[in-house]
């Protein structure tokens, strides 16, 4: 899912975990909360807290998961997510009449549209729309974008520039999407994906009419299919989402679409400010729920002993990964690499963002409760939270007796903010103890995942903070991203810069890059799971990340707030399920 945020998650997760408690919090309370929320009705104004405010609302732009959230309510694309009990999500059909029907080996992929679909102006959804809005990815002009259709689909024999240029390739487009009616639209794939049907969940496969294209000002007003749309332009202060008339729940049944109205207001100053309103519950507050950010530190101990504020908590996991990436160019031997993996203190890096609340301890990338998942701990951390600087001693001085020495003195770059600063310090703590000296490297937040760790050309961290929220519940949207060595972004021709990578460690490993293509071949979902899990264990034998924490949430609402729940699709509640109780 976007693509960056100040407190650090590409694709992701557009808050992170703010500072929180340091003392012991009981998170089987918080996740009772959300057990069984109360239903909504039809009604009312949302009012929705965004510490982070929202970057875009362009589909084909947007790679960010707080944007994501809030298109969700705007622009329906083929798929979708239906959130289920216990915080796993299905793809369901959205636009199309099914998940997708695939042949030729998986790599041909046919869709349906539903009939009736309307824009907001009562224009039909139509093949043509959706082929479109998916040529829109392929302008020079457009930047922070998600990886896949460049790598899936297959490209017209000139490499395709998008819609916007020329004759947009004689009128025939991108050619490796057909429409052989205007309900039916055919993908042509590179490769076999097995799981295609999730990939066109993304905001990037939604169709786009092309009479209101306005091109790189689209962010600021996209055209709505979905049961909103908007009441003005995204501004830096908000944004206002109103009914669609256009809109039907028989040809929808994942939007609930209760709120008559819902009201974005970018409150980016103090999240204690925003915390003690819902607290106190008056106006505006009572209707209003935390979407991007987490209960400020010194309020919750009073959120969790208070049973009537713990029932307006949602919380739960996020599906998200905090890590560290080790860069490969940097450090290139791998027994150095293990060093760091062994010195680094998970304890106080936790400690710092507020305990075991706010999550457990991570030894995989893929998190539990993704397809994939893999229970494996090669370095002890789970034993040794705090962890081991003897071992990283040996290590090194074992490296120094075979001339292969291990640098003394690393960077190490991080998102500038209090929390993060916070976070970075325990580090330098923890390397102190085996002898590292840590350069603290704080980078713009609102830059730090396009051009601050995204452009490798002129990247010399050992060690970059990252989040990773998987774009749908499976290995297949973590591990080719961040691992395989042919997706690093390339050196701009003019510029010889590079931007928006998400492979951080550089890690290019053939083999590795082999067993990703067989795995995202495999149509089998449990066989593909096994395959994930695997190929995650054996990436991470290559020390090539320090896997920190699987991020929890706790976000507050007012007393009038129900439906809440925490979509692993976003990490973060789901918007397309809240409301009001009274309206």
């Amino acid at each position: 899912m976007r693509i960056s945020s100040p407190a650090g998650f590409r694709r992701t997760f557009a808050a992170g975990v703010a500072l929180i408690s340091l003392f012991a919090v009981s998170a089987c309370s918080l996740a009772d909360a959300s057990n069984t929320p109360p239903s909504p009705k039809k009604g009312g104004t949302l009012f929705v807290n965004l510490q982070n405010g929202i970057g875009q609302l362009d589909p084909q732009r947007t790679y960010n998961a707080t944007d994501m959230n809030v298109l969700e309510l705007t622009t329906r694309t083929l798929t979708t997510y239906r959130t289920t009990a216990g915080h796993e999500s299905e793809i369901v059909p959205d636009l199309a009449t099914d998940t997708g029907r695939p042949s030729d080996n998986n790599t041909t992929w046919k869709f349906t549209l539903k009939p009736g679909m309307k824009w907001e102006g009562g224009e039909p959804v139509v093949c043509s729309q959706v082929k479109y809005g998916i040529e829109r990815y392929y302008s020079t002009l457009m930047d922070g974008t998600v990886p896949y259709p460049r790598t899936y689909l297959v490209d017209n024999a000139t490499p395709y520039q998008g819609p916007w240029v020329g004759d947009n390739n004689g009128g025939k487009g991108l050619e490796s999407i057909q429409c052989t009616d205007e309900h039916t639209i055919v993908f042509h794939l590179q490769r076999p994906v097995g799981d295609f049907g999730y990939t066109v969940a993304l905001s990037t496969f939604a169709p786009v009419l092309p009479e209101k294209d306005t091109h790189l000002d689209y962010e600021k007003h996209p055209y709505s299919n979905g049961p909103y749309k908007l009441s003005g332009d995204l501004t830096k202060d908000g944004l206002t989402l109103v009914r669609n008339g256009f809109w039907t729940e028989q040809n929808d049944q994942i939007r609930k679409a209760y709120p008559d109205k819902i009201v974005f207001d970018f409150k980016t100053d103090d999240a204690g400010i925003i915390t003690n309103q819902l607290i106190e519950d008056q106006g505006d507050a009572r209707n209003m729920v935390m979407l991007d950010g987490n209960v400020a530190s010194n309020f919750l101990q009073q959120v969790v002993n208070d049973s009537d504020l713990v029932k307006h908590a949602i919380t739960g996991p996020t599906g998200s990964i905090r890590y560290f990436a080790i860069n490969t160019k940097v450090i290139p031997n791998i027994a150095c690499r293990q060093a760091l993996i062994y010195a680094f203190d998970r304890r106080k890096f936790r400690t710092v963002g507020g305990g075991s609340v706010s999550g457990d301890y991570a030894t995989t990338i893929i998190p539990p409760g993704v397809q994939g998942h893999k229970n494996f701990d090669l370095f002890d951390s789970l034993a040794n939270p705090e962890g081991d600087p003897d071992k990283a001693i040996s290590i090194m001085n074992d490296q120094a007796a075979a001339k292969k020495p291990c640098p003394s003195t690393i960077k190490v770059a991080f998102p500038d903010t209090p929390l993060r600063r916070r976070q970075a310090a325990t580090v330098v703590e923890a390397y102190q103890l085996a002898g590292i000296q840590v350069v603290q490297v704080p980078l713009d937040p609102g830059t730090y995942y396009e051009t601050g760790i995204g452009d490798w050309t002129s990247n010399d961290y050992a060690m970059m903070l990252a989040g990773w929220v998987p774009d749908w519940a499976s290995g297949s949207a973590i591990l080719p991203s961040l691992f395989d060595g042919r997706h690093i972004s390339p050196k701009d021709p003019v510029t010889g810069k590079s931007a928006n990578n998400t492979n951080f460690s550089l890690f290019n490993d053939p083999q590795v890059n082999s067993q990703i293509d067989v795995a995202l071949s495999e149509a089998d979902p449990a066989r593909q799971a096994t395959l994930w899990g695997d190929l995650d264990q054996q990436i991470q034998q290559q020390a090539v990340t320090i896997p920190i924490i699987y991020e929890k949430a706790i976000r507050l609402t007012g007393s009038n707030v129900g439906g809440g729940s925490i979509s692993p699709a976003f990490g973060m509640p789901d918007l397309a399920s809240l409301g009001l109780l009274q309206p």
